[in-house]
């Protein structure tokens, strides 16, 4: 990526045009709705997404379900890489769960006394989870993943008066509250069309390249201010 005065990753929101809110709601509205769905029948293949990592994400979904909702081909790609994405996250915290849960224990909670509430006895999680990284020897686990997932099971422990067995029985299935869809619809410049934002600020317009074909497309005419208006293409 370029970093040059005239060109800028696209690391912000764009905002659309009023005419263009209700469309985009819709699609990430319908969209939330399939990622749930995927998301519900992948779960209990939660190992298969911790054993095979290589390649995008969306591949890995497309070898064991099609889209729940045909939107078509790109849509469902987008989609089913947030799926595969989450479900490659979920799978790396269940590894740092099976390796925090034999030392799970009643001496992580500090009982409740007069002047405080029950909650967890950090100094004893830091000194039983720094003993257990010097154990692990091939293992990359991070001391602040395993921190977490342990954090997790003590609040498991204030709910349910005991630690959970399994990491299902500790994570629900992570269903999205919110619609999101991830830039996955492509193959790149060689095989798919990858795109490049080109903003002149003298003149107020913003292009699009078509990187596989070497074609500017106008996106938007002149602005007064520095909140760009995209157009859906």
């Amino acid at each position: 990526m370029r970093t040059g005065r005239t060109h800028q990753p696209l690391s912000y929101d764009v905002r659309l045009p009023d005419e263009a809110q209700a469309d985009a709601l819709r699609l990430l509205d319908e969209s939330r709705a399939v990622v749930n769905q995927a998301l519900t029948i992948l779960w209990p293949h939660l190992d298969e997404f911790g054993s095979e990592r290589a390649g995008p994400a969306w591949k890995q979904v497309g070898k064991y379900i099609g889209s729940p909702s045909p939107h078509g081909d790109r849509q469902w790609r987008c989609e089913s890489e947030v799926v595969g994405r989450l479900l490659r996250q979920q799978a790396e915290r269940k590894k740092a769960f099976e390796l925090v849960a034999p030392i799970l224990s009643d001496g992580f909670i500090r009982p409740k006394t007069e002047k405080r509430p029950t909650g967890k006895n950090r100094p004893a999680i830091k000194e039983a989870l720094t003993a257990l990284q010097k154990s692990l020897e091939e293992d990359e686990t991070s001391f602040v993943a395993l921190q977490n997932v342990v954090e997790q099971a003590c609040n498991f422990f204030f709910q349910h008066d005991c630690f959970p067995i399994a990491y299902e029985e500790l994570q629900a299935v992570p269903l999205l509250k919110v619609g999101m869809l991830t830039y996955a619809g492509d193959d790149g410049r060689e095989k798919g069309q990858a795109y490049r934002m080109a903003v002149d600020l003298d003149k107020g317009v913003a292009r699009l390249r078509c990187l596989s074909h070497q074609r500017w497309h106008c996106l938007f005419p002149p602005v007064e201010s520095s909140i760009l208006n995209a157009r859906c293409l």
